[in-house]
């Protein structure tokens, strides 16, 4: 029997979803209107911090693309449950899921992450790797807490957070972790999502099974980037998203990493930082953004290094310098420069020979008895990984008389 339930409106990600049931048996609709009943509430509220305030999207939900020929229906945006009613529900989660994602590239900052909020929606974002406890923190933070979401955190422009309540995707078959059930954050009898959730910091997760008590730790904002950028969603699509990751990393006074081995013993640490500390916002450490540069550059004479080598700085798509260290998008892979490939990159902004930026680090870092070799050696690293570029090759007499 198809579905007797009405359609309803889903508010996801800052956006609003109309899921049209077509022909879907009536009771994988009505475990799927249980499963998914916070999000229909937000569906039903004021458009979220993103601001999008079109009308609802339609999103067609059926058994087989025969069914919505039938129906005389075609869109791009559907998902297609096929026949097995027990695994309709994670299908439909990972469907809407990525089809929300999709439609927020480029607009919103995106983390694989828990959000776990305290009474006033102050939400602090866990984020870890798939597989790795997500879904269980959230099913043991957000009881005594409150649940904004088990996956994915979006975190808007202003740092307001577009809540995703979605039910739950919880792996009760090892043999079959990438088949998961559905369960409702209100069975799981999950705190409160609020309306208007902020950012109050972001967590890395980092279980340690031989630790006695959990801590929270400090990380520097290098370190936290790239811990980070593998759990973001189309980060390479946004603005500036290096200066973006950074601003929500340093929020709260972060970087944090929450090294544990039981989240059951997380709650009061995890509630702490839920509350505004001014002492602790202060600690944040200081970066500068370097923003996306379009160079025009001759093809290299060489690819070698040498001491009449003159380098200068490829094209960049973003880049984060913080506590003498960078991290450099470049072909929207993430690198990261030491201080030494730091100093080296920031010093060849326009085209400068190997003997001056060897006295500029001299001068900077100090001198050492293989400084011309370790300069040397740091220059040809950045040029293999297309940092840097041989721009010309002096003449050996212009670089003796040097």
């Amino acid at each position: 029997m198809a579905a007797e339930v009405d359609d309803f409106v889903l508010g996801i990600l800052g956006l609003r979803w109309h899921v049209r049931l077509i022909g879907v048996p009536a009771p994988v609709a009505q475990s799927l209107r249980h499963l998914w009943q916070r999000a229909i509430v937000l569906g039903e509220r004021a458009p979220s911090a993103s601001g999008h305030d079109e009308e609802p999207r339609d999103y067609l939900i059926a058994p087989t693309d025969a069914v919505l020929e039938e129906a005389g229906l075609t869109i791009d945006e559907r998902c297609l449950i096929g026949t097995d009613a027990q695994a309709a529900p994670y299908t439909v989660s990972r469907a809407l899921t990525l089809a929300s994602i999709l439609r927020r590239r480029g607009e919103a900052l995106m983390l694989h992450a828990v959000g776990v909020c305290g009474p006033d929606g102050r939400t602090v974002a866990l984020v870890a790797p798939s597989g790795t406890g997500k879904t269980t923190a959230a099913g043991v933070l957000c009881r005594p807490l409150g649940y904004v979401t088990d996956e994915t955190v979006v975190i808007e422009a202003d740092d307001r957070i577009s809540p995703y309540p979605k039910p739950l995707s919880i792996i009760t078959d090892t043999a079959r972790p990438h088949s998961k059930d559905e369960s409702s954050p209100d069975d799981l009898g999950l705190g409160p999502t609020p309306e208007e959730p902020t950012l109050a910091g972001i967590v890395v997760m980092r279980r340690d099974p031989d630790l006695q008590e959990p801590e929270f730790e400090l990380v520097p904002l290098v370190e936290a980037l790239l811990a980070t950028i593998p759990e973001t969603s189309a980060l390479p699509a946004l603005p500036d998203p290096l200066a973006r990751l950074s601003r929500a990393l340093c929020t709260g006074g972060g970087p944090f990493a929450l090294r544990y081995a039981e989240i059951t013993d997380c709650v009061d640490l995890v509630d702490s930082l839920t509350r505004p500390d001014a002492e602790r916002e202060a600690t944040s450490p200081e970066w500068e953004h370097h923003p996306k540069s379009v160079r025009e550059l001759p093809e290299a004479p060489t690819h070698v290094v040498t001491w009449e080598s003159v380098l200068t700085r490829c094209g960049w798509d973003d880049a984060v310098t913080s506590e003498g260290e960078t991290v450099i998008l470049h072909d929207y892979v993430p690198s990261r420069l030491s201080r030494l490939g730091t100093n080296l990159w920031l010093r060849a902004d326009e085209p400068t020979p190997v003997a001056t930026l060897h006295d500029a680090i001299a001068a900077d870092m100090g001198e050492h008895p293989r400084s011309q070799a370790l300069v040397l050696e740091g220059l040809q690293v950045l040029v293999d990984a297309g940092v840097l570029r041989i721009v010309a090759v002096l003449d050996r007499d212009v670089t003796a008389d040097a």
